[in-house]
């Protein structure tokens, strides 16, 4: 009976330190991953203006070809 005890009082246990307040994750840029999120940053900064530049060609192939 007292094997039973002890199991749920360390289950009544794990119960209650699973409900209490989480404190906030700081921001990835404080973190491990801030050189990762400077690169996706950056990558996705540079398609911007590789799609940008795309339209651009589109158009000008367009017109040139006297496309509809």
């Amino acid at each position: 009976m007292n094997r039973c005890a002890t199991i749920a009082l360390l289950a009544a246990c794990l119960a209650l330190a699973a409900c209490g307040n989480r404190a906030e994750p700081p921001p990835v840029e404080e973190t491990v991953f801030k050189d990762q999120v400077r690169a996706l940053d950056k990558a996705r900064a540079v398609e911007g203006q590789a799609e940008e530049r795309k339209r651009e060609l589109d158009k000008q192939l367009q017109r040139d070809s006297g496309g509809n």
